[in-house]
């Protein structure tokens, strides 16, 4: 059902897209499956994506910034902070929090520097609902969970 989803969105998209006049396109490497699966749920959050939004965010690693939280995002930019009980996280934690999009970035940046990312997106939404960058079980990585993304 997701791949039906993402691949309906895939193909709407693609129709859309205006198509260069007898120009040559610059010659890329194929995309890997999880390159294009990332590209994909990109286009998916792009469309979706609300102005405003909140989350609850998990970060699992071995650092300091670990912890949930929920973050408010409005105009693209982290708007509010607070921690699992409620309180405003201290910006020591703030600094290490993501909008969506800037986790979507942050895996890209990963993957062109070939850190192992790990990815499952929200099927409606498109969000990495959970991300890996590295690898946790040796110490090395980042797990960040979103969960409840809503509207604001």
């Amino acid at each position: 059902m997701r791949i039906s989803i993402l691949m309906c969105a895939t193909v709407a998209l693609a129709a859309c897209a205006p198509h260069a006049p007898d120009s040559a396109p610059a010659a890329r490497p194929p995309l890997s499956h999880a390159d294009s699966a990332a590209v994909t749920a990109q286009q998916v959050w792009e469309i979706r994506r609300p102005a405003a939004y909140a989350y609850d965010l998990t970060i699992a690693c071995m650092c300091i910034h670990r912890g949930e939280y929920r973050v408010e995002v409005r105009d693209g930019q982290i708007a509010s902070v607070r921690d699992a009980a409620g309180a405003p996280a201290p910006e020591s934690r703030v600094e290490w929090m993501v909008t969506v999009d800037r986790l979507f970035e942050l895996m890209r940046q990963a993957r062109q520097a070939g850190t192992p990312v790990r990815a499952v997106y929200h099927h409606g939404m498109g969000y990495p609902a959970e991300v890996e960058i590295g690898m946790l079980a040796d110490d090395s990585g980042t797990l960040y969970t979103i969960q409840n993304l809503r509207p604001l």
